[in-house]
């Protein structure tokens, strides 16, 4: 009985479970990857913001002064709205990285997917091929 076994039958249960580990290592990368998307969006927005208030913060430079003062005082305030643009952008650009890598690890995910499902499905052909030659092995026992 003992002989009739598949003998690969562990590795083809194997090859099912590193193709079930390897999907969800796919879902898992684009999970964090639309996390990563939304960081995008959020910094994308603060830098628009950011950049507003700047133009804001010119447009009350640029108009009628009054005292002394109160030029310095608008000039401070354009430099406060530049270096928060400048943090923002910043924040951007590594928002943009962190979701291009995320993007990487999709595509090597992917790949990895790919593999499994190719190595299982060589096994389920191989498979199939030994149910075959055990079907007409038995075919001819009983001729």
């Amino acid at each position: 009985m003992m002989a009739d076994r598949y003998r690969l039958e562990p590795v083809r249960d194997a090859r099912s479970r590193a193709e079930r580990v390897k999907r969800g290592d796919l879902a898992a990368a684009v999970g964090e990857a639309r996390a990563t998307e939304h960081a995008v969006e959020a910094a994308e927005a603060r830098v628009a913001a950011a950049r507003a208030a700047l133009d804001d913060a010119r447009r009350v430079l640029a108009a009628p002064a009054g005292a002394a003062h109160a030029v310095v005082l608008a000039e401070r305030f354009v430099e406060r709205r530049r270096k928060e643009l400048a943090t923002a952008v910043a924040e951007q650009l590594r928002a943009q990285a962190a979701h291009a890598g995320r993007l990487e690890q999709i595509d090597a995910a992917r790949a990895e997917l790919v593999r499994a499902r190719a190595e299982r499905e060589v096994i389920e052909r191989h498979f199939e091929r030994w149910r075959e030659t055990q079907r007409k092995l038995a075919e001819r026992r009983e001729d």
